[in-house]
């Protein structure tokens, strides 16, 4: 299963990015649709593989593509908007509780996707490690805002992994991600210019010299840190559609377990050293909960290959 390891591959690049969003959207960026904006623009690189793509897509599976790629920037507004309310081990099991599970609702429904016993098992034991983080007591609770906001990425997640899905399996990997990314990076620029352009202002401000030492000294280190989390978010990304490509896009949408293990390792591991970067909550009960669903998402991930 070369699209499974692919995946989980993927994830884990997704948790390195988690990181550096979480610490960005804490100290540097105030607006969530900068960074997405960020995201989507940066999406102009794929226009590089252009000259090896042999077959466009057409008709409604190019509103597909388009749909794809517009909800996933809109997901990613959504998903940082809740990131920057609440703690990361909160925000993404609720969006990733539920992205696998409207997605599979998704493939079922209009692409005829079927797991089998097995992988259905280990399915709902990764959405159960998800929500044991999910209510792992946190050091706060998720306000209604941050709630609302999760649960609207998810839907606009899942949208997108559907339609693109089926663009993959109409068209092939190279063409469809292409077509997409593009959606993705037209919508970004009108994201930051029409819909919120003071984020079109603060994403600016990344290139010109700031004004005043203490702004130059955040966003000298903010721009680099910004490429280097979206460099490590645009491979995870890449290994996770060409996974959802390959694969079911209803598991490989489950796999986001593995970003939230790896969420909490790097808790664990930076919690001497920077206590507040992750604002994770490591009291003994919380760390036992946590340890226990780490070790369902293990077992989940081993029922689903």
């Amino acid at each position: 299963m070369t699209w499974f390891l692919f995946a989980i591959i993927g994830h884990l690049f997704n948790g390195v990015a988690f990181v550096i969003d979480k610490a960005l959207l804490s100290t540097a960026f105030k607006r969530s649709a900068t960074y997405a904006g960020l995201v989507g623009i940066l999406s102009l690189f794929v226009l590089v593989a252009i000259p090896w793509v042999e077959v466009w897509p057409r008709s409604y599976i190019l509103v597909s593509a388009f749909v794809s790629g517009a909800t996933f920037i809109f997901a990613l507004r959504g998903f940082f908007a809740a990131l920057s309310r609440s703690e990361a081990s909160r925000v993404v099991p609720i969006v990733g509780s539920l992205i696998p599970i409207l997605t599979l609702i998704g493939t079922f429904t209009f692409l005829g996707e079927r797991l089998s016993q097995n992988q259905l098992i280990g399915f709902a034991l990764l959405i159960l490690a998800t929500i044991i983080l999910s209510g792992s007591g946190g050091l706060s609770r998720p306000s209604k805002s941050t709630i609302a906001f999760a649960i609207g990425s998810a839907v606009l997640f899942a949208i997108s992994s559907v339609t693109g899905k089926a663009v993959y399996d109409s068209v092939g990997f190279l063409s469809g991600f292409i077509v997409t990314r593009m959606a993705a990076a037209g919508t970004a620029v009108i994201m930051v210019t029409l819909l919120d352009p003071f984020a079109g202002k603060e994403l600016l401000s990344m290139i010109k010299k700031p004004k005043g030492k203490k702004k130059r000294t955040k966003m000298r280190f903010a721009a680099p840190l910004a490429i280097f989390g979206q460099s490590m978010g645009a491979i995870g990304f890449l290994f996770v559609q060409w996974g959802i490509a390959r694969g079911s896009a209803s598991i490989v949408n489950a796999l986001q377990a593995v970003q939230y293990a790896f969420l909490v390792l790097i808790a664990f591991a930076l919690y001497k050293y920077a206590p507040k970067l992750l604002n994770e909550n490591l009291r003994p009960k919380s760390v036992i909960i946590k340890v226990a669903a780490l070790v369902i998402t293990a077992i989940g991930l081993a029922m689903v290959v």
